[in-house]
């Protein structure tokens, strides 16, 4: 251990930092004093943001069981349908995670305020931004935890008073201004060479910096925009008349390591197979005009979204759900799509050794499954062969269609699996990356506020930098231009607002060996403007935002979701009813309809608060105004 995590160790041992309590009554524990002299408040940032990267126990825990089954950038059941696990939530919300992060956050701010009224900061000037620096880290945090929670004890500050819970409003107030006084209090003249190798986002960059506080800000404006219009408008408007994250050399991103420790990629466990979500799948196919990139001996495989659904598995499929596609699976890879998409999901089958990963099994061992008879379900009905496929199917409830067709649901490599490159450990961790910016200010400039560009030149300026860190923009121009729906029923170019009509597809009947027609009917997003526009300004720029947030911003994602119904995310299969007691409240009844219930809004507190701080608990409720339910909408949420 090096002498920095020695002095690091010494000053936490004796505190609560690092004890198993796991309750809020922790958060505001003084830090212990001891050994303050010898220690730096750039470490206690940098561990903070490190930590924060997730190790391997805490990101499949939250990153993925929690976070990307939510904003369904995974395929997957659990919290996907309003199931969290208290296991993983009380472990995020300890001193060795979330409590800890932001004490370290709030002692570099501490420690630094100490050293400079000390006098310190004559030799070590830079003290005065890791101050600043250490507050805009704090706000993101603040975010992060109160987003999953509702209120938390924030405005205490984490500096040792006794905890009171906040509301979700007072912490965005919070947030707000601390990142609008940190960025304007940054000095870039002062020298900041020794944060070189204390600083895993800018290595000291104070430019950079700025950058990134103002566009947090303009996240977080826009979080509150339909409860607290005006301050929204006024914050946001402030914030993108700076410098803000424009470019790729401009990301908040960590760099991940490989082992076993915070720095690991929060994808990287072998056995997270992370396949091909329904809601990303229906974003993707048929936008955009581009012709999905296989090599020549895989072109026979490539059908036609356009006209054609695949095989239609009425008996073998759940078919209580909203999905435009339910029922269907579609025997090849779909010939137009994003060109993104190929570069995040693997094709089934095909090890092209670049995008499929390893760890989901041997692209050889796709072989063909045998579908059940529902009448006698040890017999098998139908045979398909999944390899050369790229698509998907909803989880959910799907009772005795499920053990029909284990033989293809139960392999994980019968699904297009997240792309290689995101388990090697090789990426950065991306926190804030440009494109958001984008679509952020292209968001504002539909509401009427005052931003550089316009809503279209945002839009398009978005999706190109987006095209850029997935290296393929050269596919841009005809992809900008494009007027082709995606499976919701949303096209790409800005201009082109027409909205999708039902009309006539091609189908086969795998239980006849027929060819056959249906018509094809364009979901209704009624949580969005009554479920009559899939192809305004607004859908569109959502739609392309969430294709760019994929994979690294899943809760960003699921926040769009709650506070816009947006973009369409179908529901689940419900082929028996669902439990309300811990699961969203669909029915068979509801299923193909679309309401807000359906949707979890939040994580439970942890149940141990409630053993040991009954009191905060019930304050905490009152200040979420429900029940501690995975559906109680938080302040901003859309109600």
């Amino acid at each position: 251990m090096n002498t920095k995590n020695i002095l690091l160790a010494g000053l936490f041992s004796l505190t609560a930092l690092f004890s198993s309590c796991n309750d809020f009554t922790e958060i505001n524990e003084d830090p212990n004093q001891v050994g303050e002299s010898k220690v730096k408040p750039e470490w206690f940032l940098n561990g903070s943001i490190i930590g924060a990267q997730m190790n391997p126990e805490i990101a499949e825990r939250i990153f993925i069981a929690e976070w990307n089954r939510a904003a369904r950038f995974n395929r997957g059941s659990g919290f996907t349908i309003g199931t969290d696990n208290n296991d993983y939530i009380t472990l995020y919300l300890s001193n060795s995670y979330a409590v800890g992060w932001l004490n370290k956050a709030t002692k570099a701010i501490e420690l630094g305020e100490k050293k400079v009224a000390e006098g310190e900061a004559e030799q070590y000037p830079y003290y005065k931004n890791v101050i600043q620096m250490a507050r805009i880290w704090r706000a993101y945090l603040n975010a992060e935890v109160s987003d999953g929670f509702g209120p938390i004890p924030a405005l205490s500050a984490f500096t040792g008073v006794p905890a009171e819970y906040d509301s979700v409003e007072a912490i965005y107030g919070f947030i707000l201004s601390e990142l609008k006084e940190a960025e304007a209090a940054l000095d870039p003249s002062i020298d900041m060479s020794d944060m070189t190798g204390e600083d895993a986002f800018y290595a000291g960059n104070i430019n950079a910096w700025k950058k990134y506080a103002n566009s947090l800000r303009m996240r977080y404006a826009m979080r509150i925009s339909d409860v607290s219009p005006a301050l929204a408008k006024t914050e946001f408007e402030d914030a993108a008349g700076k410098t803000f994250i424009a470019t790729l050399d401009d990301m908040a991103a960590v760099q991940e390591k490989d082992g076993w420790g915070d720095l690991t990629g929060v994808m990287s466990r072998t056995w997270n197979a992370q396949p091909m979500s329904v809601t990303f799948k229906n974003l993707v196919v048929g936008l955009g005009s581009t012709e999905f990139p296989v090599p020549d001996s895989l072109k026979s495989h490539l059908k036609n979204p356009h006209d054609y659904m695949g095989l239609y598995l009425s008996k073998h499929f759940p078919l209580n759900t909203n999905d435009p596609c339910a029922g269907f699976y579609f025997d090849g890879i779909p010939q137009y799509v994003d060109p993104r998409a190929p570069k995040l999901f693997s094709v089934v089958g095909w090890n092209d050794g670049i995008v499929y990963p390893d760890y989901i099994g041997s692209a050889s061992s796709v072989t063909t499954v045998n579908l059940m008879d529902p009448s006698d379900n040890s017999k098998p009905m139908l045979s398909i062969d999944p390899k050369y496929t790229w698509g998907t199917w909803v989880a959910g409830e799907w009772n005795d269609l499920a053990g029909l067709v284990s033989e293809l649901t139960g392999k994980n490599y019968n699904y297009p699996s997240i792309a290689k490159q995101y388990r090697m450990n090789t990426m950065k961790r991306v926190f804030f990356g440009p494109w958001e910016s984008y679509f952020l200010m292209a968001e504002a400039a539909v509401k009427g506020w005052t931003v550089p560009g316009t809503a279209k030149s945002n839009y398009e300026n978005g999706i190109t930098v987006s095209f850029q860190y997935h290296g393929v923009e050269s596919e841009v121009a005809q992809y900008l231009a494009s007027t082709d729906y995606n499976r919701v029923g949303t096209s790409v170019s800005f201009d082109h607002t027409t909205e999708a009509q039902p009309y006539t597809v091609n189908y086969v009947d795998p239980y006849t060996k027929e060819n056959k027609t249906m018509t094809y009917t364009y979901p209704k997003n009624s949580i969005y403007r009554g479920g009559s526009y899939n192809n305004d300004a607004l859908t569109k720029i959502i739609t392309q935002k969430y294709i760019a947030q994929v994979p690294w911003l899943p809760e960003e994602a699921w926040s769009d979701h709650r506070r816009l119904g947006l973009p369409f995310f179908e529901n689940q299969a419900v082929e028996k009813d669902y439990n309300p007691l811990n699961q969203v409240p669909l029915t068979m009844a509801t299923a193909k309809e679309c309401r807000l219930e359906f949707y979890p809004k939040r994580y439970r507190y942890p149940a141990n608060i409630q053993t040991n701080n009954l009191e905060g608990y019930q304050k905490a409720l009152e200040l979420l105004g429900g029940a501690d339910l995975t559906t109680t909408p938080l302040w901003w949420n859309l109600k």
